[in-house]
């Protein structure tokens, strides 16, 4: 039961957790990124900077680790992010077994043992996104943005 207590306790405290791994080129921040769910739906000539990997819990909303890719995005100097995709992974499973025993002797001196036990099992399960962080090409990159999600 202890246990139960503790892993809950843990998971309360990760459900805010996203991790965010970026490898690439960086550039002075932008004020403004577009973002893209497809690399064919980008309308510019674009230079890509590098790629964002992103993970968190599953408890995480998806639309609050865009929020912190897209706020990563503008501190490396990105004019646009690309989003390449979204996966549920396991990550492991956690089991636990508590066990205890109780002795009995009747009236006849016969000794009997009474065993029980309670198991409990789960699944940890994350999500990953990974992502382009994009430079237009153009030198006017901050030319009029009729929408900034494509």
């Amino acid at each position: 039961m202890r246990s139960m207590v503790w892993t809950t306790i843990l998971l309360l405290s990760c459900s805010g957790c996203a991790s965010l791994d970026y490898m690439g080129e960086t550039f002075p921040p932008t004020s403004h990124v577009d973002v893209y769910y497809s690399e064919t739906n980008v309308p510019r000539e674009y230079h890509v900077m590098g790629e964002l990997l992103a993970t968190a819990d599953l408890l995480v909303s998806t639309s609050k680790v865009q929020e912190k890719m897209v706020k990563k995005a503008q501190e490396s100097g990105a004019d646009a992010v690309v989003l390449l995709g979204l996966e549920h992974y396991q990550t492991g499973t956690t089991s636990n077994w508590e066990e205890s025993s109780k002795e009995k002797q009747d009236k006849k001196g016969n000794v009997a043992t009474n065993t029980a036990g309670t198991s409990t099992s789960s699944i940890e399960e994350k999500k990953k996104i990974r992502a382009l962080f994009i430079k237009y090409k153009s030198a006017d990159a901050a030319k009029a943005r009729p929408d900034s999600v494509h």
